[in-house]
């Protein structure tokens, strides 16, 4: 085991993207496609069962997840500001929506469906709806009891400075019951407390605890909660101190930090590096560009601070096919996720739609899988991996958005 310690510089995305433009590019082998099946579709527009999702008015950077828990559906609309939680049939079952940006939904006038002042209809009824005043919203996460967390900015008003990192504090987590109703946001310290830096992903348990991956200009920070919200760790996870093999350490390496993830089970992170070198013309000893050499998927025990042995993940390999030669492209996988059961998920958008990537927790068995995907008329993509390995979809065109998904968790099944 290794002591969090280790030199790195970031590596600048625009570098790695170079590695991501490539033309006439094809798998190494062929992968076997997973059928899909396609769940339902929503429409465009202002009522409760739509997605105000316009990509004609190129209204910007969307933000809308996904997300699955027992084969019900949360949508979160950032456009509209709400959340929406469908069963697999698409039916609408609640939704929690800003009312100065979405109508009231047309249910609850419906006859035989009251309302209380809260916005929540009566016991009899089959649908629910709760207002809320968000901001500006996502991700989001879903634990075991079908309660909802979601990321919000606060008034600006309400914005915080970090008085040591000088970084802005604008985010908290807010939490609502199954039944959709508010109940608290939960901020660094647990409920109430000041707000969070850049939250880039939530993640929730088995356990019911909430994890919320933030990032700093160190690097990220991980803030682990307990099931009543109250924080059980803080862990630091700096550029400065991510681990470095002996053999890998020299002065042209660079490291990103790709990402993390925490165990379904366990008290521990994934913690996802990617490494590169510096290329020198051998003429001139004049750098000419960054190679991409290999990913290493750490596991971080966050009682200890101390990082387990790497599994090596391998590369997608792109073909490039030229008039005069055939050249080979190794670029890093995407980590999706882990199951329950430990396997781990990678993916990557290739020409005909996504390959998977699933390894088994020790490593031992990997397999590889495609996904096919028109993804010629996708305006916006989201894409979940619940915690049994069934892969959805959020497949947005210009005229609807399709939810689809992936049933991954049977390939896994059979080899448990």
């Amino acid at each position: 085991m290794k002591k969090l310690s280790g030199k790195v510089c970031s590596i600048p995305m625009l570098a790695l993207a170079i590695l991501l433009i490539m033309t006439s590019c094809q798998e190494k082998s062929v992968v076997a496609n997973i059928k899909a099946e396609e769940l339902f579709t929503l429409k465009y527009g202002l009522f409760e069962n739509e997605l105000g999702f316009y990509p004609s008015m190129n209204t910007g950077n969307c933000t809308s997840a996904i997300s699955m828990q027992d084969g019900f559906f949360n949508i979160l609309d950032s456009n509209s500001l709400k959340v929406m939680n469908l069963n697999s049939y698409g039916d609408l079952l609640s939704i929690i929506y800003n009312k100065d940006t979405n109508p009231q939904p047309s249910f609850l006038s419906f006859s035989g469906i009251s309302s209380q002042q809260d916005g929540i209809p009566t016991e009899n009824a089959t649908q629910r709806a709760t207002s809320y005043p968000f901001n500006r919203i996502g991700p989001m996460a879903v634990d075991t009891s079908q309660q909802l967390f979601v990321a919000d900015y606060l008034p600006q008003e309400r914005y915080e400075t970090d008085p040591d990192t000088r970084m802005q504090l604008r985010q908290v987590i807010l939490r609502f019951t199954a039944e959709g109703q508010y109940v608290d946001y939960i901020g660094q310290q647990g409920p109430g407390g000041s707000p969070f830096p850049y939250i880039r992903n939530i993640y929730t348990t088995g356990n019911n605890e909430m994890v919320a991956v933030c990032l700093t200009t160190e690097g990220s920070t991980v803030y682990w909660f307990s099931q009543d919200g109250f924080l059980k760790y803080m862990i630091p996870i700096k550029f400065s101190a991510l681990p470095v093999k002996q053999e890998d350490a020299s002065n042209d390496l660079f490291i990103n930090l790709d990402s993390i993830i925490p165990d379904y089970k366990e008290q521990k992170l994934y913690v996802k590096i990617d490494y590169s070198h510096m290329d020198f013309d051998e003429s001139s000893k004049v750098q000419s560009g960054i190679s991409y050499d290999k990913t290493l998927l750490y596991s971080l025990d966050i009682n200890t601070g101390l990082y387990e042995d790497p599994l090596t993940i391998p590369a997608y390999e792109e073909i490039i096919n030229s008039e005069y030669n055939r050249e080979t492209h190794p670029i890093p996988y995407s980590f999706l996720g882990v199951t329950e059961t430990g396997w781990m998920f990678f993916s990557i958008a290739d020409d005909t739609g996504y390959t998977i990537m699933m390894v088994q927790p020790n490593g031992q068995k990997i397999l590889r899988r495609h996904l096919a995907v028109k993804t010629d008329d996708l305006v916006f993509y989201n894409m979940h991996l619940s915690k049994d390995g069934i892969i959805s979809m959020l497949l947005s065109s210009e005229d609807k958005t399709t939810v689809t998904w992936w049933r991954t968790d049977e390939i896994i099944q059979a080899l448990n």
